[in-house]
């Protein structure tokens, strides 16, 4: 649920806003259906409530060709929700009641299950931390690559043994790192914060830059991609779009530059239109896009 505010209202205070959309959303299925649209055989697991936004993200998944043979429906909670405050530079502040996300168990069937399925595993953390640490030690157990979207950042220690590539924004990276999300770092700052993160088990961080592009810490060193140039309207989704065009890199057996460098373009081409999932490139489209992209800086 999206509403444009020129800031946003202090306690007590009421602001008029404007533009109120709703639409689907949350981490899991924009990443799941930012994958789909580029080509990727998705399979999707989670938890939705039996009302009317659950019966939404049924309908949506299903007409984006999403696998949701392991989607489960409670009437023990409602579908989880995000509050969206967009200003007018396409920034965005966003509270979540992950509500029926907290019903998948760690010892449900469906994980196991699904991890058999998959060579890609990307997981977020709008779900209980208990479940997401049990989903990522059955896949690294299993073998499976393991894409760790550490959104809401909150405290995953204990997760990162079992993780192969970690994702966080720069705000995410700071508070992992313990710091105060608002806190200016540089990039070498940003660098030394994922070497130490390397510690713990990844074999590769990649921190989302926004427009500036995404950085690549892992054994070898460090390296910048470049994100192109565009005017956003809309930011909500970058990240998610970021990780599901990863997950598909990946897959198709880029390298972990190539495919951040992809990434990039898939986050940029979804910042250019408003709400997340009618952003979402095909691959026709992205590979447009990047055609363009490309054409104007040769010219």
């Amino acid at each position: 649920m999206v509403i444009n505010t020129r800031r946003l209202p202090v306690w007590g205070e009421t602001l008029i806003g404007s533009g109120f959309s709703e639409g689907p959303g949350g981490k899991g299925s924009n990443q799941a259906v930012a994958a789909a649209r580029l080509g990727g055989d998705v399979c999707f697991v989670g938890c939705i409530g039996e009302d009317r936004c659950g019966d939404d993200a049924v309908r949506m998944l299903e007409n984006e060709n999403v696998d949701i043979t392991y989607l489960k429906r409670t009437d023990e909670a409602k579908t989880g929700v995000g509050f969206i405050f967009l200003n007018g530079h396409g920034e965005n502040s966003i509270i979540i009641d992950p509500g029926a996300n907290l019903k998948l168990m760690p010892n449900d069937p469906s994980i196991p299950l699904s991890i058999d399925k998959a060579d890609i595993v990307l997981v977020q953390l709008e779900n209980s931390i208990q479940t997401i640490e049990e989903t990522v030690r059955i896949a690294n157990e299993k073998g499976k690559t393991v894409i760790l979207n550490p959104a809401p950042a909150q405290e995953i220690s204990s997760l990162l043994r079992y993780v192969t590539i970690l994702t966080p924004n720069e705000s995410e990276l700071k508070i992992l790192a313990g710091l105060e999300p608002s806190k200016s770092v540089s990039h070498e700052e940003c660098i030394e914060i994922a070497k130490g993160l390397l510690q713990k088990g990844p074999e590769a961080i990649v921190v989302t830059l926004g427009d500036q592009g995404a950085l690549i810490v892992n054994a070898n060193g460090h390296e910048f991609v470049s994100s192109p140039k565009v005017t956003p309207k809309d930011t909500t989704g970058a990240g998610d779009s970021f990780n599901g065009a990863l997950a598909v890199a990946l897959s198709e057996k880029k390298t972990i530059k190539e495919a951040a460098q992809w990434a990039c373009y898939v986050g940029a081409y979804t910042v250019m239109g408003a709400e997340v999932i009618p952003s979402l490139p095909t691959r026709k489209q992205l590979e447009a896009f990047i055609d363009s992209k490309e054409t104007t800086l040769q010219a």
